[in-house]
């Protein structure tokens, strides 16, 4: 009894374990999955983080500065003041000094002050740079979201069309071997050359190892998959969509039809948000020749004895003072207006790339439209064109059985069957990859 028990309850660990490290999604689960593991989504978010921590360090300049600091100083050895011998005694000779020693062996003080910046155009600037840097980032964290999920799309189908082609090519070698093992019989019987069999094992050995290598290219493709969704390498991945369910979600029509509006671009939309900075910073440059005014207020309690009484009832003596001060650059060498005029030009910079990137995302867009387009008529052909090849085949089997073709013309047809398929998961793979380069260009999420 004791051992049954202990065998069920292995087998269900085992069961939980498997269950543990194997999970399936849907190319939307997926991405889902993707937008919170994967790690360079991770890092943007951070950046985003850092960004914001960078807003208020930049606005915590511009309020009140506070600071306190207390002093504990005992003189082991006065300092020593020499002064003339003659200012106390007339008669004493030329070239006398009085050694003389000022202050107390301790002298303790406490002191609190503030400052606060009035005025500083520079910092201004600063402030409004931070807060553009900040949307930067979290441009920046929706670009990353856009890549992420048209990655994550991407290796989904690599390894949709990975699995068909295993799956095609598992069906032409099931029926290659059948029909091998078939003539194999007849030959044994002396009814067909032996060079029919050579010809079938010929054509099974060049199919087995394109199953070979397609079940290296899936294996590849689903860890490819698991590291862009941000899942362990080391579990089993399953994928619950199917090609023509994707396909179907393409939605050529409306893909097509729809409107560029390259506001809509995330790439856009990054690359005005740069020109705004670079007019910022020119600005700040500028701001470099205007004065800043500052306000400061400073508090003292000091404290001097030749005993320590900081603590103990000692006499301490106040010192209050406030002002303002003003800083104004006359005289740089030139150097603030060399900066000035390299912001400009930076800006100006800023000002052009945005204009190519605003043309080159409109020539993308039509090109992706296109590439679209001929994508899925070639593909649609090819779907065709694989079902009349797997017709023929079949049909070239028959014959071959009741004897009315050679093995050389059977291979012939097999020959084709798996061209034509090679070419079918071909044009899956270029659909599919028009499609996402149309979302990227459209700037659809």
């Amino acid at each position: 009894m004791y051992k049954t028990i202990t065998t069920i309850y292995f087998y269900s660990l085992v069961a939980f374990s498997f269950a543990q490290e194997t999970q399936s999604f849907t190319l939307a689960q997926a991405q889902s999955y993707a937008l919170e593991n994967n790690y360079d989504k991770v890092n943007a978010e951070s950046d985003l983080l850092i960004a914001k921590k960078k807003v208020w360090e930049t606005t915590g300049i511009g309020l009140p500065q506070v600071n306190f600091e207390a002093k504990l100083q005992n003189f082991i050895d006065l300092p020593t003041s020499l002064i003339p011998a003659s200012a106390f005694n007339p008669n004493a000779p030329a070239g006398e000094f009085a050694e003389l020693k000022f202050g107390t062996n301790y002298n303790n003080s406490a002191t609190i002050s503030a400052n606060q910046l009035l005025f500083d155009g520079s910092y201004l600037v600063g402030l409004k740079a931070a807060k553009v840097y900040k949307e930067f980032s979290e441009k920046n964290v929706t670009k990353t979201e856009i890549e992420v999920k048209e990655d994550v799309a991407q290796a989904y189908y690599l390894t949709l069309v990975a699995e068909e082609n295993k799956k095609i090519l598992n069906e032409i070698a099931t029926t290659t071997e059948t029909l091998l093992n078939e003539t194999t019989k007849i030959y044994e019987e002396g009814f067909v050359e032996e060079q029919n069999i050579d010809q079938l094992r010929l054509t099974l050995n060049d199919i087995n190892n394109s199953l070979v290598y397609a079940e290296q290219q899936l294996s590849i493709a689903k860890n490819l998959l698991k590291f862009q969704i941000g899942y362990d390498i080391k579990n089993e991945i399953g994928l619950t969509d199917n090609i023509e369910a994707l396909l179907k979600l393409a939605d050529p029509e409306n893909s097509i039809s729809k409107e560029f509006d390259v506001t809509n671009n995330i790439n856009y939309q990054m690359v005005k948000v740069n020109e705004e900075l670079m007019k910022l910073n020119f600005n700040k440059e500028k701001f470099s020749f205007a004065p800043s005014i500052a306000a400061f207020f400073s508090h003292t309690q000091q404290n001097m004895s030749d005993d320590f009484d900081a603590f103990s009832g000692g006499k301490y003596y106040p010192q209050t003072l406030w002002g303002i001060s003003l800083q104004l650059p006359i005289i740089s060498g030139g150097m603030r207006l060399a900066k000035t005029g390299q912001a400009k030009v930076e800006y100006l910079k800023a000002q052009t790339t945005s204009k190519k990137v605003e043309q080159s995302l409109m020539l993308q867009a039509e090109r992706s439209k296109a590439e679209y387009t001929s994508a899925l008529s070639i593909y649609n052909n090819q779907k065709e064109g694989v079902t009349l090849a797997k017709k023929i085949n079949n049909q070239s089997i028959m014959k071959y059985n009741e004897g009315v073709i050679s093995s050389l013309e059977l291979a012939q047809t097999q020959n084709q069957y798996l061209d034509t398929e090679a070419k079918y998961i071909k044009s899956l793979l270029d659909v599919f990859n028009a499609k996402s380069n149309l979302n990227k260009a459209l700037g659809t999420n």
